[in-house]
């Protein structure tokens, strides 16, 4: 009973100091290959279910894809390697 307790005490403290943790967002404006409406829903579908991501928004007009996202579960390499993945380029044109 007494290891229970312990183990349900470390679970609290686990959880009380990953909500402490500040939720920094940031916005990335990749530049990208994209040249129509499949590959702006191709984009959108699957970006939207990486982790941390917030926000995603595709110009296919400047050819880029905005995407909002916390800090702390992900940052823009893995965001461009997930667009790569997808088969279209990702170059970081601006960093907020």
């Amino acid at each position: 009973m007494k290891n229970f307790i312990a183990i349900i005490i470390a679970f609290a403290f686990v959880i009380s100091a990953e909500a402490a943790k500040p939720k920094v967002k940031r916005t990335v404006v990749y530049s990208s290959t994209i040249t129509c409406n499949n590959c702006k829903a191709k984009v959108m579908d699957n970006i939207a279910f990486e982790k941390g991501v917030k926000d995603v928004s595709v110009n296919l007009k400047d050819k880029t894809i905005t995407i909002k996202f916390e800090e702390a579960k992900t940052d823009t390499l893995a965001l461009a390697k997930s667009i790569r993945k997808l088969g279209y380029a990702a170059k970081v044109i601006k960093y907020e």
